[in-house]
């Protein structure tokens, strides 16, 4: 009796991983594609790209459109 059980529940596991390793992840997409773009030098951009902080480590870099200014100190865009 236990052993059926075991493979019952064995089984049931099984599939389950597998529905949830099928499954899509959005949340794992979406952060691959910010960061795609290319990273910014110090200075006027001429392109749109990523503009990260030198000092703050771990902040999320910002977006900065073509002809903005990329403050690396900060990580900040500027006009």
């Amino acid at each position: 009796m236990i052993r059926k059980l075991s493979i019952v529940v064995l089984a049931l596991s099984m599939s389950a991983a597998s529905a949830y390793a099928m499954a899509p992840m959005k949340s794992h997409h979406m952060g691959h594609m910010m960061h795609k773009g290319m990273m910014c030098a110090e200075g006027q951009t001429k392109a749109a790209c990523m503009c990260s902080s030198k000092m703050a480590m771990g902040a999320k870099p910002t977006m900065c459109k073509a002809g903005m200014w990329c403050h690396t100190m900060n990580g900040a865009c500027t006009m």
